[in-house]
């Protein structure tokens, strides 16, 4: 998740615009992935309604037999209720569907298949898939269960890539990548209705703005400018374009060198964005190491304001040490945290310099070398959780349940690919399920 290309050619405004005459919102060509589900669950219907005619008892009988015969067939014809939208790897190839924790033996079925990167995002009975690959994100319709079905429309921006979309309602969103300006459009129809430009707010070095990870609160959208300056490099310093969402204006920028670029762009479900105790927590990877010298860590901004927290900044390299996981001043990244619980939010620490290894190709990325951590932002502490090292390919998905469990992605040495629940209340974790592919994302489907 971490390779990423910059646009050969850096889109212009004036042609962002015109995107609206190029984006197809046509479902001509979709493909419509649950007709097999369907014929099934008629053949079902049609069997499960031969037994009549029999004594009132053993009709009572018969009948409860029935349903839960019905039932028993129904799931196994894939006619349950998935409560997820995931993304799974295969060799170097993302699929994107939805899941559930019951059924994970289905993981990798009726699936989308995309390139080596992409996002994914839940919105109004919607998803909105991204493809990173061909500079594409299409919003795809799921039936009564959650699975996944037609394409309904499409916005293709070829070679760049745009992974970030942060919804105003139903007809507006804007789209945030490697772009040097947010495009406005309308999530039902994929098309443009507009843009915001940025271009004034670009680096000296920098060769996009890329407005990444982002958040709305209270009419405003808060969205780091990553200031690309090569294909994984971001800015070194922090930067936040706050937008009115009603004027589509740039109220201010805030700026802070403590820390580099806030953010990231492999980061679809914005989840570097945190919003808790009144405050939005931002944090940045420092370009995962490929940028020496640069600062990780969090700052923050209080909700209505337009400046950094002057007396808050948890520079996470330099400050944190777990025993047996991580030194202080040995460089480690978290992947995107879930949303927060409280001012707790649950991630994937990276601590590869701890553990003697380094990026030297795709093969890096399968290498057990994430810890899953809980994350307190107000108090600045962090704790290693009873759960193996996963791979960097599977830091993704993570999420708190309405139990107060936290449900987690991995691929693991010791346990493979699974999912485990972790219990704050007891500090243990449970194995709840295996699976063959790797997993990646947990989205709630609500």
């Amino acid at each position: 998740m971490k390779k990423r290309f910059l646009a050969a050619l850096i889109v212009s405004l004036g042609m962002l615009v015109a995107c609206d005459d190029s984006s197809s919102a046509s479902s001509d060509n979709d493909k419509e992935l649950s007709s097999s589900s369907t014929e099934k669950s008629g053949d079902s219907k049609d069997k499960s309604s031969s037994s009549k005619g029999k004594s009132s008892s053993s009709e009572a009988k018969s009948s409860d037999s029935k349903d839960k015969s019905s039932s028993s067939k129904k799931e196994d014809k894939g006619e349950y209720k998935r409560e997820f939208a995931t993304s799974i790897a295969s060799g170097e190839t993302m699929f994107i569907g939805t899941m559930s924790l019951d059924h994970t033996g289905d993981l990798g079925k009726d699936y989308i298949e995309v390139g080596t990167r992409a996002g994914v995002v839940y919105y109004d009975g919607s998803l909105f898939i991204a493809d990173l690959d061909i500079g594409s994100i299409a919003r795809y319709s799921l039936d009564a269960n959650n699975k996944i079905g037609k394409k309904s429309a499409e916005l293709t921006l070829p070679g760049v890539w745009v992974n970030h979309i942060y919804f105003v309602n139903e007809e507006k969103a804007y789209l945030g990548g490697m772009l040097d300006s947010l495009l406005i459009i309308n999530p039902k129809t994929m098309k443009t209705t507009g843009a915001i430009d940025l271009s004034k707010y670009k680096g000296d070095d920098a060769l996009v703005v890329s407005p990444g990870t982002g958040v709305i609160v209270d009419g405003r959208l808060y969205v780091g400018l990553l200031q690309n300056v090569s294909d994984y490099a971001t800015g070194n310093t922090a930067q936040v374009a706050i937008i009115d969402v009603e004027k589509d204006s740039v109220i201010a920028v805030a700026e802070d060198d403590r820390v580099a670029a806030v953010g990231s762009l492999d980061d679809s479900q914005n989840q570097a964005f945190i919003v808790a105790d009144g405050y939005i927590y931002c944090y940045s990877n420092a370009s995962w190491g490929y940028a020496p010298g640069q600062v990780d860590g969090f700052l923050r901004i209080k909700v209505g304001e337009t400046k950094f927290d002057k007396d808050y900044a948890w520079l996470v390299t330099k400050e944190v040490a777990i025993d047996d996981v991580t030194k202080k001043g040995n460089f480690k990244y978290l992947s995107p945290t879930t949303y927060a619980n409280g001012t707790k939010v649950y991630a994937f620490l990276n601590v590869m310099v701890d553990l003697q290894q380094v990026w030297t190709d795709m093969d890096s990325y399968h290498n057990n070398t994430c810890k899953p951590v809980e994350i307190d932002l107000a108090k600045k502490t962090m704790k290693a959780l009873p759960i193996g090292y996963s791979s960097s390919w599977a830091s993704y998905g993570k999420y708190i349940d309405e139990d107060g469990t936290v449900i987690f992605a991995v691929s693991t040495e010791e346990d493979g690919n699974a999912y485990f629940r972790y219990d704050p209340k007891t500090e243990k974790a449970e194995k709840i399920a295996t699976v063959e592919p790797i997993p990646m994302w947990i989205v709630p489907l609500k």
